[in-house]
Order: structure tokens, then C-alpha cells, then sequence
């Protein structure tokens, strides 16, 4: 092969290859800089809790438990709860701290740590949340296990978790009409009934017209739509016994307890109109749940056969 000597641009792509290697290198070994540790809050994994306990002074304490992969709220009411707020909730333990640092325990005031604005359990774990630091507005947060000494450690992390630890009392609570993994055994309203046994799907009376598929298509609305508003205690009130029994949706279905024990149980809902607002109103908690036109048709209308 010709030796021959290298063009200006060889030269220039050369010189191009070598900076690249040289500041990769750089880069890499990051001469004179000590490697930047990154400090969690807990150890504690969120895959691993199953009890969360929230308490605030001026709100009602929310507890809520796992059963396998799903979240239900059990005090004050006894609902499935809303799995994005959990996820919110289960991020504290790994919440971030961006600095730690010694209190003694009479100086805990300084931090509203002495009487926490909001005191979290995860598992046999809590943690104590109180003012904001005045300059980057992060959140100051002490953990029980920091509690053993007449000194305690107290964290710095991000703000946002204490809004959503506030939020109120609603948003804990699952959108979806129907608990999860529950099936429907019967939907009944206006004078219709469609019943599910042994996978045989009936409707009564029987209507020629409509087709098994759209009976299918129903029950999967009611277990897939979800609310876009949960509404505790609505100011109406329903006292006509004629518009409860006319405007009623009764569903049959079973669901599996903590055993494995399968128990049937009823929900009732009222279609209830306020305004352009429809809601559904579950008569044995006083809970309404926001739906549109839509979703109630969807949830109400059996489509005829199309015939070709």
C-alpha cells in the first residue's frame, strides 16, 4: 500500500476522533470530582407495603391496605382505592433527601416536627412531615426510626408529596363503578335483567332483537368506565320512593375475600341529574360518582342485532 501523506480534511476528521476519546475519557473518570451519592429517605421498597396509615390535624385519617395487586381504602369508608394516588403516596419512602442533618428534640418546633403537620405509616414505618424550608421550599421529614436518641435526623425532600398527602378525602377513592377482579352475576333497571350463569348470558324479558354480544359489550362497560369526579355526601336527598325504584341500577356480583372465600354482594346505584351533571348515586354510602351522556348509555343501552 502507498504511503501517501494525509489531506487537510484526514487531518482535521484526526484531530476530531482524538478530542472525542480524549473527552470521553474525561467524562468518564471525571479527574479531581468525588462521585455524587444520591441519599434516600428509606430503605424501604414499595413493592414490599401493604398498610398506609395518613393522618392529618385537620382532616380524617385514611387507611388503606393491599390485598395481592390491589389497593382499598378501609377507613373512613371501605372502597377500592384509587391506585395513581397510592403510587403518589408509596413514593415517599424513596422519596429523595437533598440533605440531612441533627435536631436536638427541643428544637424540633423550628420544623413543626414536634407536632407534625402530616404523620404517614408505611408498614411499622412512620414518617413525620412539617414546614418547608423558606429557601428552596423542600419539605422537612423525620422518620420514627430517627427517634432513639435525644437527636434526631431530619431530611430535606421534595415538596410535592405533602400536597398530594392533603389531597382531599375523594381522591383516595377509586373512579371505577365496579370493585376490581368482581363479577357480575346480574344487572337489573328498567325492567330489564341480564343475567350470567354458568357463561350463559339471558336477558329478561327476552328481547329477540338484541344480541348475547351486546350483552357482553355491557357488562365490560361496567367494568372498564370510570367517573371522572367521586362525590362524597351530595346535598340532594331522594325521598320519593317511586323515583328510587324507577331511576335504579341493582348489580349482583361476587368477589373473593382476604381467604379466597367467594362472598356476593349488591351494589345500587340512582341516576340522579343535576343540571347537565349526571351522576350515579350509591344509596347505602351516599356516594356519587360523575359520569357523562355517554358513559350512561353505554352503561344502560343494549344494542339491537345488525342485519345485514
Amino acid at each position: 500500500m502507498l504511503n501517501r501523506p494525509l489531506s487537510r480534511a484526514d487531518q482535521v476528521n484526526l484531530l476530531l476522533l482524538i478530542a472525542i476519546v480524549v473527552l470521553s475519557l474525561l467524562a468518564w473518570y471525571q479527574p479531581g470530582l468525588q462521585k455524587i451519592h444520591t441519599y434516600l429517605l428509606s430503605a424501604l421498597k414499595k413493592e414490599t407495603i401493604h398498610h398506609i396509615v395518613i393522618e392529618h390535624a385537620s382532616l380524617a385519617t385514611i387507611k388503606l391496605s393491599r390485598v395481592n395487586q390491589y389497593w382499598r381504602m378501609d377507613a373512613p369508608y371501605q372502597l377500592p382505592a384509587n391506585h395513581l394516588r397510592v403510587e403518589t403516596i408509596l413514593a415517599l419512602a424513596s422519596a429523595r433527601s437533598y440533605s440531612q442533618f441533627k435536631v436536638a428534640e427541643a428544637d424540633l418546633k423550628i420544623y413543626q416536627l414536634d407536632k407534625p403537620l402530616i404523620s404517614v405509616q408505611l408498614n411499622e414505618y412512620s414518617f413525620m412531615l412539617g414546614s418547608t424550608d423558606p429557601i428552596n421550599k423542600q419539605r422537612y421529614v423525620m422518620m420514627n426510626s430517627d427517634t432513639l436518641s435525644n437527636t434526631q435526623t431530619v431530611h430535606l425532600i421534595n415538596g410535592v408529596i405533602y400536597y398530594q398527602l392533603r389531597a382531599a378525602l375523594h381522591t383516595f377513592i377509586s373512579p371505577s363503578l365496579l370493585p376490581p377482579q368482581s363479577k357480575i352475576n346480574s344487572i337489573h333497571w328498567a325492567n330489564k335483567t341480564v343475567t350470567i350463569d354458568n357463561n350463559q348470558l339471558q336477558l329478561t324479558p327476552e328481547n329477540a332483537q338484541v344480541s348475547s354480544d351486546s350483552m357482553v359489550q355491557l357488562l365490560q362497560n361496567w367494568q372498564k368506565i370510570q367517573a371522572s369526579k367521586v362525590e362524597l355526601k351530595p346535598s340532594f336527598t331522594i325521598d320519593n320512593d317511586a323515583l328510587l325504584k324507577d331511576n335504579s341500577i341493582i348489580i349482583h356480583y361476587t368477589q373473593n375475600n382476604d381467604k379466597g372465600e367467594a362472598l356476593l354482594k349488591t351494589i345500587t346505584y340512582v341516576i340522579i341529574q343535576e343540571g347537565s351533571q349526571l351522576k350515579l348515586l350509591r344509596t347505602d354510602l351516599n356516594i356519587a360518582y360523575w359520569i357523562s351522556s355517554q358513559q350512561l348509555h353505554y352503561l344502560t343501552q343494549l344494542l339491537p342485532i345488525k342485519h345485514t
